[in-house]
C-alpha cells in the first residue's frame, strides 16, 4: 500500500480534482502538440488523434466526482463507488454524444477510435478512483492507529 506524508490532511475531493487536472494538462499538451508538431509516424499521429478523448474521459469523472458529497465523504465505500460509476456513465455518454454530433459538422470529424479512447480514459479514471479511495482509507486508518498509540502511551 502506498503511503503519503502530506503533513496535513488533504481532502479526498482535492485528491480527485488534482488527479483530474492531470488529465486536463494532458489535454492541453496534446492540443498544443497537434498544432505545433508535424508528425510523419502513423502511430504517433494516431495517439495524438485519440489522446484528447482519453484525457477528457479520464479528467471529467474525477473532477465531477470531486463535487459529489457521497463520493468525497466516502463514508459508505459501496455507495461512493456507485455514485462514481454513475458519474463515469454520464461522462461517457456525453462524450459519445459529442462524437456523434461531429458527423454533421464541417469542421469536426467523427472517429470510432475516439469512442474507444473515451472508454479507455473513463476506465483509467475508475482505476485511479479505486486506488485513491484505498490509499485515502489506508492513510486515515494509519492516522487513527498513530493517534490511538500516541494517546495510550501518553496516558501511561
Amino acid at each position: 500500500m502506498y503511503k503519503f506524508d502530506f503533513g496535513k490532511k488533504i481532502s479526498f475531493a482535492i485528491l480527485l480534482a488534482a488527479m483530474g487536472m492531470i488529465g486536463l494538462a494532458l489535454l492541453n499538451v496534446t492540443q498544443w502538440a497537434r498544432v505545433n508538431i508535424s508528425v510523419s509516424n502513423s502511430l504517433l499521429q494516431f495517439l495524438l488523434g485519440v489522446s484528447p478523448n482519453v484525457a477528457a474521459g479520464y479528467a471529467m469523472p474525477l473532477i465531477l466526482a470531486s463535487f459529489m458529497p457521497k463520493v468525497v465523504k466516502n463514508t459508505n465505500k459501496g455507495e461512493a463507488r456507485k455514485v462514481f460509476f454513475f458519474v463515469s456513465i454520464f461522462t461517457t455518454l456525453g462524450l459519445i454524444v459529442w462524437e456523434f454530433i461531429q458527423i454533421d459538422s464541417k469542421n469536426l470529424y467523427f472517429d470510432i477510435n475516439d469512442i474507444v479512447a473515451t472508454f479507455g480514459g473513463v476506465s483509467l479514471a475508475f482505476l485511479v478512483y479505486v486506488w485513491l479511495s484505498k490509499v485515502k482509507i489506508s492513510n486515515e486508518q494509519d492516522t487513527y492507529s498513530q493517534t490511538v498509540t500516541k494517546n495510550e502511551s501518553s496516558s501511561q
